[in-house]
């Protein structure tokens, strides 16, 4: 846990910024950094690393896709990547898209997403969507938002390229930043993107505590608030995601730290403290209850509200 604390500031800096276009994507590489690596081209097609990114980030790239041989009209998928999902559950696609100058007319890029309801995104697909540009010479944004059925545990993300039926020339196109998450929680669930911010007791406001939804099943968290004496206390946990609350077992205490120049990463240390359980009623509203026998603490339990909404993560 020591690698937690190092990086806790990165983390509440994280979580202060968040939005609901910052959720966690679930694609691995999806930026294409240097190279292919975690997407399969299950038919061996025209597929490599580009060092054109789409942001001018010299250190990264993307993927340049190619239609080659004579076009049925259809989109030839070239590279792939299985990742898996909840079912009854809103998601958000897309990524940047761009058809190099001097393609054949009508050449048009591809995003697909594919449901299953096999963990390995075998079998029948349950359903499909798709994101698609024919911006030429520029990067296009593209973007999709879908409900995974009822069977649904697994995404497959593919993309091609498309050309007119009966062309002959090779057409290409180029794909970066694709990305796949979950906007929305299950079916019946409240927990979503905007409830990553800072809560507090209405009726105490002085302390309060900040909540980071990292994925649809991961949290964390920080209590900034007071022992019985009255000195200033952070209590932090990773906690995990059941339907409407989050459970927190290992909630800890941070101590050790100076102020700078004098602070030091080594000094600091988790103490643990105890249990937190935090239960919304809706994406504005919940209960935190917590058991410590910690000194300088007392179990106990208070109402919490969401003080503010970030940036693009209302509630529904």
């Amino acid at each position: 846990m020591k690698q937690t604390i190092r990086n806790l500031a990165l983390l509440l800096s994280a979580a202060f910024c968040i939005s609901a276009h910052a959720q966690i994507d679930l694609l691995r590489n999806s930026g294409f950094d240097s190279d292919l690596s975690y997407w399969a081209n299950p038919f061996d097609r025209p597929a490599q690393w580009n060092a054109t990114d789409s942001d001018g980030n010299g250190n990264s790239g993307s993927v340049q896709l190619i239609n080659e041989g004579e076009s049925n009209g259809g989109v030839p998928v070239a590279i792939e990547q299985c990742i898996p999902a909840l079912a009854n559950t809103q998601y958000e696609f897309g990524g940047d898209l761009e058809v190099p100058s001097g393609q054949p007319a009508e050449t048009r890029a591809f995003i697909f997403v594919y449901a299953y309801k096999n963990g390995d995104c075998s079998g029948s697909f349950s359903a499909s969507h798709e994101a698609s540009a024919d911006g030429v010479g520029s990067w296009t944004r593209v973007t999709n938002v879908f409900f995974t059925g009822d069977t649904t545990t697994s995404l497959k993300v593919l993309i091609g390229v498309r050309k007119p039926a009966g062309e002959t020339a090779d057409a290409a196109a180029l794909f970066d930043g694709l990305f796949v998450r979950q906007i929305g929680g299950q079916t019946g669930d409240v927990l979503g993107p905007a409830m990553s911010t800072s809560w507090y007791n209405p009726a105490e406001s002085g302390h309060g505590v900040m909540i980071h939804i990292l994925n649809a099943t991961t949290a964390w968290m920080c209590w900034f608030t007071f022992d019985l004496d009255g000195a200033p206390t952070w209590i932090c946990a990773l906690g995990t995601v059941s339907g409407n609350a989050i459970q927190f077992d290992d909630a800890f205490l941070v101590e050790g730290g100076a102020f700078p120049p004098d602070f030091d990463p080594d000094l600091i240390s988790e103490v643990p403290w105890g249990s937190i359980t935090i239960s919304f009623t809706d994406c504005a509203n919940g209960t935190l209850t917590w058991t410590t026998s910690a000194s300088g603490f007392q179990s106990g339990s208070m109402p919490v509200a969401r003080l503010l909404p970030l940036w693009g993560a209302h509630c529904p």
